[in-house]
């Protein structure tokens, strides 16, 4: 059974060495640093930061770090295991529950997501996200990443716009 908890510094050691290939993938084409070092930065900056458990193992670390351009916009990410595609169904059905929560702070969730990943773009697209744009030459190898968002069922009207991701990673000196 899945379960949640605040995530801790010492999970992004746990969930590192264990990160599906497509995870890998991304975290390289976009910032091209280890995967160790952008999950701590993650657990770290992200405001909630949520680890997803079975048993004692951590499956998967989600969160959302605040915009630095607007506090009612908040950068969502995702990373996991191989393992949490046994629980799939589990996912799906608590997918929009924990979108919902995260809305309770952010009005806009967004992020950027490498076009090869079909699998989680059809998540996202199943979560609600909206695709807005095709970005041909994104982060550190230059790949075509889709621009996501997702707005507040109950402040569709507010306008989620465009923001520098690189540049929050560059504060963070998690991007060249």
């Amino acid at each position: 059974m899945l379960r949640f908890r605040p995530a801790q510094g010492i999970d992004a050691a746990a969930l590192a060495p264990r990160l599906r290939q497509a995870d890998a993938d991304e975290i390289q084409a976009a910032v091209g640093l280890d995967p160790e070092r952008v999950l701590t930065v993650g657990i770290r900056s992200s405001d909630p930061c949520w680890a997803v458990t079975v048993g004692d193992r951590i499956i998967a670390l989600f969160g959302v770090e605040p915009d630095p351009a607007s506090a009612r916009r908040g950068v969502v990410w995702m990373l996991g295991s191989d393992e949490l595609a046994i629980h799939s169904i589990a996912v799906l059905r608590l997918s929009r529950h924990w979108l919902d929560r995260l809305h309770e702070r952010y009005d806009c969730l967004w992020n950027y997501i490498d076009q090869r990943n079909e699998r989680h773009i059809e998540w996202l697209r199943w979560c609600g996200f909206d695709f807005l744009e095709l970005i041909e030459h994104h982060g550190f190898e230059q790949r075509p990443f889709w621009r996501f968002e997702r707005r507040n069922f109950h402040r569709r009207h507010f306008a989620c716009g465009a923001s520098s991701f690189e540049s929050s990673l560059r504060n963070r000196g998690l991007f060249g």
